[in-house]
């Protein structure tokens, strides 16, 4: 008996110090000795996704503007997309460091790289990336269970959300983030694929960055259905809009802001967000149709 109880222990502490291995979005290899139960996120859609990945209490540090879910605010801010705290960073002890690539400027992860601390590049830009992530987190934290669950709760929702509006009549779309100077979306920015979920077209799909800055000239041009300026998006100059009586979304009064505050971020909290949008979208529809 005691000998199975020794065997026993000696199993289970062979499975909880068990190599963890993933590969992250760069196709990299990322082998730890054990689930990293201590972690720094390096964006707000990362932490959002670890959380959901069931990984939140390992999270030590996290950029600014992680505000999803609502017990991320708790967790220390080590820097943001323009600036990371390194020495606060190595204090943490951290066993990865998780960081978005795109948003974070290469010099910075270069200087990580150089700390000795494992990186994992998450890089999700789709809906579809969502669960993967997710559950690749559950993977690198031992929380695979918890993980599964939230992500296949995700697909099941954007699943039904595709159904929804398949079909729908399409519309063209300009999506306003700034007005001075005049931002949008380019096809990398994941808004891009929430409004061709929701049946829109967006009109600078043919940019290829994420964030473009275009004339009012080319809007005018394009000539989109609906017109939306997101949170923080200059909701003032909408106005302007509003003059160019010939504009199809001035005629049938498709002119708006939405509040969806999670729309930007690729992580399990978008989908609200995505709702809202539809929705948004679908007022537009029944107006064209007066």
């Amino acid at each position: 008996m005691i000998r199975a109880l020794g065997l026993l222990a000696l199993f289970i502490a062979s499975a909880a110090s068990a190599d963890v291995t993933v590969t992250d979005d760069a196709g990299r290899t990322v082998t730890l000795k054990a689930p990293a139960h201590r972690i720094v996120s390096l964006a707000p859609n990362i932490t959002d996704a670890l959380f959901a990945a069931g990984a939140g209490s390992y999270v030590v540090g996290t950029s600014r503007f992680s505000d999803h879910p609502d017990e991320a605010k708790k967790v220390p801010i080590i820097g943001d997309a323009t600036m990371i705290d390194l020495e606060r960073i190595v204090g943490l002890k951290p066993d990865v460091i998780v960081v978005w690539r795109s948003g974070t400027p290469a010099a910075q992860v270069e200087k990580l790289s150089r700390l000795g601390i494992p990186i994992l590049y998450s890089e999700t830009t789709r809906l579809a990336d969502v669960a993967p992530a997710t559950r690749r987190f559950g993977t690198l934290a031992g929380t695979q269970d918890v993980a599964d669950r939230n992500a296949a709760a995700f697909d099941a929702s954007l699943a039904k959300l595709r159904s929804d509006y398949a079909g729908k009549a399409r519309l063209k779309v300009f999506y306003q983030i700034w007005d001075r100077p005049l931002m949008t979306i380019g096809r990398a920015q994941i808004i891009d694929d929430a409004l061709d979920l929701c049946g829109g077209d967006n009109i600078f799909a043919d940019l290829s960055q994420a964030a473009p800055t275009v004339t009012r000239e080319a809007v005018l041009a394009r000539d989109p259905d609906v017109i939306i300026s997101g949170d923080g998006g200059g909701h003032d100059d909408l106005a302007v809009w509003r003059q160019s009586g010939f504009l199809s979304a001035v005629k049938h009064d498709n002119v708006m802001t939405v509040d969806t505050p999670t729309l930007a971020s690729p992580s399990p909290s978008i989908l609200a967000s995505v709702d809202v949008l539809c929705r948004r979208l679908d007022e537009a529809r029944t107006r064209n149709q007066r």
